[in-house]
């Protein structure tokens, strides 16, 4: 079952065109897409979030092995 986009719907309701519940049903379908895209951006969201941890902790691992081979280096702990 599809869907008229929105600009139509507003144009064939303005019309008189669109009866009440075939304006009911276009909009249903329109908020279960939005629910359904929801969901992936959230999945999505998740798995950026969880990639940037892992960046910001291998970051900070690899700034610590920096400090420790400097602390090591004779010519630059004067």
């Amino acid at each position: 079952m599809g869907t008229y986009d929105p600009k139509r719907i507003l144009t064939e309701w303005s019309n008189g065109t669109l009866t009440p519940d075939m304006a009911i049903g276009h909009a249903l379908q329109h908020i279960i897409e939005l629910y359904e895209r929801q969901s992936i951006a959230e999945v999505e969201r998740r798995k950026l979030q969880a990639q940037l941890n892992h960046l910001v902790n291998k970051s900070a691992t690899n700034q610590a092995t920096l400090d420790r081979m400097l602390g090591s280096c004779p010519s630059l702990s004067k």
